[in-house]
């Protein structure tokens, strides 16, 4: 499989740490809110990738994280719950909003089984030992408010920070509290932040120039990835995914920590998917053009039809999201829905189209090109709306789902309805067409359309 990476700045065979394997680590949500369909395409992605390493023979582990303690969700839980306790507000805020986040996973296709999510508030342990080899390592100091990550001593010691993004390292002096800053300048970023009145806090203790200094507070954000893909994937691992806006300062402060307690590397290919557009802008609650995966369903729309539209776009390139895009993703998937419905209706039959499964692999295999391979498959299916004798192969089906995620075929339609075709049938046998329209009506009230042709009736779902 070749993979563009992100370190490299060029697609690469993969080549893993372990033959056969292969280790995943997808940054996951902040669970403040509702994720927005640009966040969620992410996830889409990275799904497809750990689909394309399973179809082609590879064993992989996908880890996906859970932010469920940094500025945000704190902020937020007291706006929700200002008279609750501190953790308990943020417990109750996030547990909402990862219940939302897993159940949007599953709308779109995307396998949770398949996934390890980790969560950072299970994981304070292990960041504050991680924040520990930091400073005994030389890279860390304390301040009133925490303990921040030295970029000038990192540099000084022969590590490069900016591998991800180039970056203006002149004011690398520069101390910053906030998770998120400056995409353009290198500053200390905070490991550790001391407690303020009214916020969540765990216990800790960090030596310190020989000396044990009580800090009860909670973890920077960027160090909460590197503790956990550590704790689950071990550093260095094979592939770390996100989109690319985390390139920097999140991503590059993962390798500076990682590399700073001792690793050689956190990650051996970085895969980074880029935006979604609205209507040609930047998705953002100030323009008005935020949407979420329920504004989709409101407006008749199924989860898979926006899946569709994500993987219709290379992930490496911008794509656009309009409801006209969203309404010609549903209609490609329909064509293919009633393409596959045949095979509850006709026998069987490989065509000699080559081979759908080498094609979709092939396509995949050359850095998640699924444009190509949607491209690929609607011609394959084109051909069984002119074949008037057979259906796609069962097997050919399951592949794509498989590869994809996309929800293809359907269940067989009930005993009742086909005994409502037999009487159809009948009725146009003996030219009533009044009873013939009747029953294609109450059909049509079931979802279930009907085509008249030389392969006599064929059903398709609405």
């Amino acid at each position: 499989m070749k993979l563009y990476n992100s370190l490299t700045r060029k697609i690469e065979e993969f080549t893993p740490l372990e033959p056969g394997k292969a280790g995943i680590y997808s940054c996951g949500p902040t669970v403040y809110n509702n994720l927005h369909i640009g966040n969620l395409s992410a996830f889409i992605y990275a799904d497809v990738l750990r689909r394309s390493l399973t179809v082609n023979g590879f064993t992989a582990t996908h880890v996906m994280n859970i932010t469920d303690v940094d500025d945000k969700t704190i902020r937020d839980s007291k706006a929700a719950y200002p008279d609750e306790d501190p953790l308990a507000a943020l417990q109750k805020l996030t547990k909402k909003y990862t219940d939302v986040f897993k159940s949007d996973l599953a709308a779109t296709g995307c396998d949770l089984d398949s996934i390890q999510f980790i969560s950072a508030v299970d994981t304070i342990d292990d960041m504050i030992t991680l924040i520990q080899r930091i400073i005994d390592a030389g890279f860390a100091y304390a301040a009133e408010d925490g303990i921040y990550f030295s970029i000038a001593h990192y540099a000084s010691a022969g590590h490069e920070y900016g591998l991800l993004q180039k970056v203006d390292t002149a004011s690398s002096k520069a101390r910053v509290a906030n998770d998120e800053y400056d995409k353009d300048a290198a500053s200390d970023f905070a490991l550790w932040k001391r407690a303020e009145e009214g916020e969540p806090s765990w216990k800790a203790s960090f030596t310190i120039d020989e000396e044990s200094v009580a800090m009860p507070g909670r973890p920077g954000w960027h160090i909460e990835c590197s503790a956990m893909s550590e704790k689950l994937l071990g550093v260095p691992f094979d592939i770390h995914t996100g989109g690319v806006d985390l390139k920097f300062p999140h991503h590059e402060n993962e390798i500076a920590q990682t590399c700073a307690a001792g690793a050689e590397h956190l990650a051996n290919y970085f895969v980074h998917n880029n935006h979604i557009l609205v209507d040609g802008k930047k998705m953002s609650k100030s323009l008005g053009n935020f949407y979420t995966l329920r504004d989709i369903e409101e407006k008749g729309y199924n989860p898979q039809d926006f899946r569709m539209l994500v993987l219709e776009s290379h992930y490496r390139s911008e794509s656009n999201f309009s409801c006209e895009i969203l309404e010609a993703a549903r209609n490609r998937m329909k064509s293919w829905r009633s393409s596959a419905d045949l095979l509850w209706q006709l026998p069987e039959q490989r065509h000699n189209v080559d081979n759908i499964q080498s094609i979709i692999s092939n396509a995949l295999m050359k850095d998640l090109d699924t444009p190509k391979a949607l491209s690929d498959l609607s011609l394959y299916f084109a051909i069984f709306e002119k074949e008037l004798t057979s259906s796609p192969a069962r097997a050919d089906i399951a592949y794509i789902e498989s590869a994809l995620g996309l929800q293809i075929l359907g269940e067989d339609i009930s005993p009742a309805q086909k005994k409502l075709l037999e009487e159809r049938s009948k009725a146009r046998n003996e030219r009533n067409w009044e009873e013939s329209d009747r029953i294609r009506d109450e059909l049509d009230h079931q979802g279930i359309g009907i085509n008249d042709g030389p392969r006599g009736q064929i059903w398709y779902r609405l």
